[in-house]
């Protein structure tokens, strides 16, 4: 059985922009703190936060199959960067992981596996 292209079968897309938005809501709040790399060896947990946030966009994009843990963990992610990281930086990077984790869960339905009773047609009758 062939994998479907996520191109050319309709109504599946790759959740791009949703990743994108998980991605930047952790960029931004790694870049309100002013993190540098030094202070990202040390991993803490305000830095920590926003990291899996970055991650978690990357994963829901370049693996669309597997989005939705990773949409949970961004959500829950963004949520905790309120409480770790100076109000997930001033609410911007909280808000873009939260909008960008919705999306993801939202997108298109995964495709219903074939069920036991499901015949396919073998040709012409």
């Amino acid at each position: 059985m062939a994998r479907s292209d996520a191109r050319t079968t309709p109504g599946r897309r790759r959740p791009f922009g949703a990743g994108l938005a998980l991605a930047l809501g952790g960029a931004e709040i790694l870049l309100v703190q002013r993190a540098g790399p030094a202070e990202l060896v040390t991993a803490e947990v305000r830095y920590v936060v926003p990291l899996l946030m970055v991650v978690c966009g990357m994963l829901v994009v370049t693996d669309p199959r597997r989005r939705r843990p990773y949409a949970v963990v961004g959500v829950l992610a963004s949520l905790a960067s309120w409480v770790a990281s100076d109000l997930g930086g001033f609410l911007l990077g909280a808000a873009l992981g939260i909008v960008g984790g919705a999306l993801a869960l939202g997108g298109a339905p995964d495709p219903a596996p074939p069920g036991p009773g499901t015949a396919r047609p073998t040709g012409p009758a």
